[in-house]
């Protein structure tokens, strides 16, 4: 019996299952998105990164002796032919002052070179102190405390007591008598012994 004979009519075979085509539009829009994102990433990550580069720039030495203090950094001054290392304790205008394991120490920030070891966290809170150099030298004279200073004029270090803190200079009176005279700007570190801890 034909097709015709038996009520149907003769019909094209049917082909395999259609293969899916991506609209062309679709996939250009893709293609945009994920160019003008990347575009947009690595233009964030500049603006950054410039960003980082002018606050570094913009930095003092105070600046950055005040970071390694928040972050409780181990910290390494270089001044003289001495190597001290310890904690800020605290940062002036134009100096630092340091705690290391056996003495206090402030450095004139122009006349140092510092080493910073980072520490994720574990910063100290700032302690009070003075201002300038200047002014920590007068604290000394006011205290009558011994101290080192260390210069660059002399190479040998100044003990004694801080007699006087003149307009540019410095009067130390030694122990054994006399007295040493340093200019002001010379001087680069002011040495103080720490006590014992007790129990140690």
């Amino acid at each position: 019996m034909s097709g015709r004979e038996d009520g149907r009519e003769g019909t094209a075979p049917e082909s395999g299952p259609k293969e899916w085509t991506e609209d062309p539009i679709a996939g250009l829009a893709r293609e945009l998105r994920a160019s003008v994102g990347a575009e947009l990433r690595a233009e964030a990550e500049t603006v950054e990164s410039e960003t980082e580069i002018g606050r570094r720039r913009r930095r003092s030495m105070a600046d950055v002796a005040r970071e390694a203090s928040s972050r409780g950094d181990i910290v390494s001054v270089l001044a003289r032919d001495r190597t001290l290392t310890g904690m800020v304790i605290h940062v002036g205008r134009d100096y630092l002052s340091l705690e290391t394991p056996t003495e206090w120490v402030d450095v004139r920030l122009t006349s140092a070179m510092l080493s910073i070891v980072r520490r994720p966290a574990g910063g100290i809170a700032a302690r009070g102190g003075s201002v300038t150099f200047k002014a920590r030298l007068s604290e000394y004279e006011q205290t009558g405390e011994p101290v080192t200073l260390l210069t660059s004029v002399a190479p040998v270090p100044v003990e004694g007591r801080v007699e006087v803190v003149a307009s540019d200079h410095v009067v130390v009176r030694h122990r054994e008598g006399g007295e040493s005279i340093a200019p002001l700007a010379s001087i680069d570190l002011i040495l103080r012994p720490r006590p014992p801890r007790p129990g140690r």
